[in-house]
């Protein structure tokens, strides 16, 4: 039995929900930003973290607790380097990224919680 029993839909998790929210943002950020949408390697780099985010959240859902769990792990640290690929951006062409930057610390630090709470059940 999944350690998601209790949520009968993957897209009604929370941390889904707000994964994919802040990839939507990812993607208008770069479409946004002409010279940023330019730099092919930074932009594939700063997507591929933001999607391996919501996609590690997903490949997680129907998993064994300990499978899950490091799916979850996977999650998080695709989210803190999210941030850090943001601090770049933010460096290098001026593009204030705080905001998106300190939702996903958020959604890191949610995502582990819910990786924790997991262990209580």
């Amino acid at each position: 039995m999944s350690i998601f029993s209790e949520c009968t839909n993957l897209k009604k998790l929370i941390i889904y929900k707000k994964a994919l929210a802040l990839l939507i943002r990812i993607y208008q950020l770069i479409r946004n930003n002409v010279s940023l949408s330019r730099d092919f390697s930074l932009c594939d780099q700063l997507k591929r973290a933001a999607i391996s985010v919501l996609t590690n959240i997903a490949e997680g859902y129907y998993r064994s607790q300990k499978q899950s769990q490091n799916y979850l792990q996977i999650s998080s640290g695709s989210a803190n380097e999210v941030v850090a690929l943001l601090d770049i951006v933010s460096a290098v062409y001026k593009v204030n990224t705080t905001n998106i930057q300190e939702e996903y610390v958020t959604l890191g630090r949610q995502i582990n919680a819910f990786s924790r709470s997991l262990t209580d059940n």
